[in-house]
């Protein structure tokens, strides 16, 4: 089985390009190391992130993303055990969207390939959080 936890959190301020880029990376580096994978999307506002693995190690790695200074307000959308991982091509797959990208389109693309119901429902979280803006 693996865990996964699907967040949502408010960025404290505008992060740039270069910087969610040393974000995924460093993210990509923990997560090889601990054996997870995910996806993590930055809208100008927000973080999305799903991330998987063995439970103990999602969970150490949540607990340290919670801490950061980076971000508040983490809410946790889902957190369960599946059959297998969405997401185990990249430790952790990236996307900073342009101003006027929609997340409800940059889900769907980046889900492709996914379980259909874990793409829904984060197609789901993505369509309640645009309307929400």
């Amino acid at each position: 089985m693996v865990y996964r936890v699907i967040y949502i959190s408010s960025s404290r301020r505008v992060q740039s390009n270069a910087e969610i880029d040393v974000i995924l990376r460093k993210s990509q580096e923990n997560n090889h190391r601990a054996g997870l994978t995910g996806l993590l999307i930055y809208d100008g506002k927000r973080f999305f992130q799903y991330l998987e693995g063995e439970e103990a190690q999602v969970r150490r790695t949540l607990a340290r993303i919670r801490a950061d200074e980076r971000h508040y307000a983490l809410v946790v959308l889902s957190e369960k055990e599946t059959d297998r991982r969405q997401f185990g091509q990249w430790s952790m797959a990236g996307h900073y969207m342009s101003p006027g990208e929609n997340l409800e389109q940059c889900v769907e693309r980046l889900t492709t390939g996914c379980d259909p119901h874990v793409a829904a429902e984060l197609r789901g979280f993505a369509t309640v959080r645009t309307h929400a803006a």
